[in-house]
């Protein structure tokens, strides 16, 4: 069986696509086997990927809107604030890790440092986020 050059080459683009998107989605590994960030779920929750547990977390100090939100302003935004969090995490050369108890949904609560800067911050600073101490949240629609 003689094999087609395209298809050849399609192979070959398809195989390094893969692999390129393999490594870009991969979970952004800390400094002596703490825990790592593997993925980002909106702008204020991050999945937790530990030694010996996997969970999400949410960001201390900030509250971003949902993603599937009661208006379509709050999902825009949402979405927004989730591409800038991925985004930050991707960039960092390093990422810190704080854990700090727990929330109401027994979540933990992390204070998660990027280069040196606390990614809350960052987000609040960028419009993506409000303030937030664990109390009664606002809405995000008018």
């Amino acid at each position: 069986m003689r094999l087609d050059a395209t298809l050849v080459a399609y192979c070959g683009l398809t195989v390094f696509a893969l692999l390129r998107f393999a490594d870009w989605a991969a979970p952004v590994p800390l400094p002596g086997g703490a825990c790592r960030v593997g993925y980002v779920y909106d702008g204020d929750s991050v999945e937790l990927i530990c030694p010996d547990l996997t969970e999400t977390a949410r960001l201390i100090g900030l509250d971003t809107p949902e993603l599937k939100g009661a208006c379509a302003a709050e999902t825009a935004a949402a979405g927004a604030a989730k591409a800038a969090l991925t985004a930050a995490v991707r960039r960092a050369k390093r990422v810190e890790i704080g854990i700090e108890g727990r929330d109401r949904y027994d979540r933990p609560l992390v204070h998660l440092v990027l280069d040196g800067t606390d990614a809350a911050d960052v987000m609040l600073k960028a419009g993506h986020g409000r303030p937030y101490d664990g109390g009664a949240r606002e809405g995000w629609c008018d």
